[in-house]
């Protein structure tokens, strides 16, 4: 009996869920994830030395800043945003990853790949 009792409580916090979503109301728990996005420059993108990194970080429960790799050796770690960054003429890739206040890093990144003239 108490299996059909659990089951139809997870039916019914389902369904609340479910009619909830579309107005925007999420569980804390998805609310609370770590995300990291670079919104300019585009990948692909030809820019001029100095220019300005961007990006949208969501912090989660673990999350404190981000590093910044610029062809796989740490630029900077930072609390910035956006980022100025004075990298030499060439094509490079480009990487943020989020990190812990411990410098851990945790698994969301972002990855562009300009040209810098």
């Amino acid at each position: 009996m108490r299996g059909r009792q659990a089951g139809a409580v997870v039916t019914i916090i389902s369904a609340i869920l479910l009619l909830l979503a579309p107005m925007g109301v999420t569980p804390v728990s998805a609310s609370e994830k770590t995300t990291v996005k670079i919104v300019s420059p585009k990948s692909g993108a030809v820019v001029h030395d100095p220019f300005m990194l961007k990006y949208i970080y969501h912090k989660g429960p673990r999350a404190n800043h981000v590093h910044v790799y610029v062809d796989g050796t740490l630029y900077k770690p930072t609390h910035d945003n956006p980022v100025k960054m004075d990298i030499p003429a060439g094509k490079h890739t480009i990487v943020v990853k989020a990190a812990s206040r411990h410098h851990h890093i945790l698994g969301p990144k972002s990855q562009v790949t300009v040209t810098v003239k």
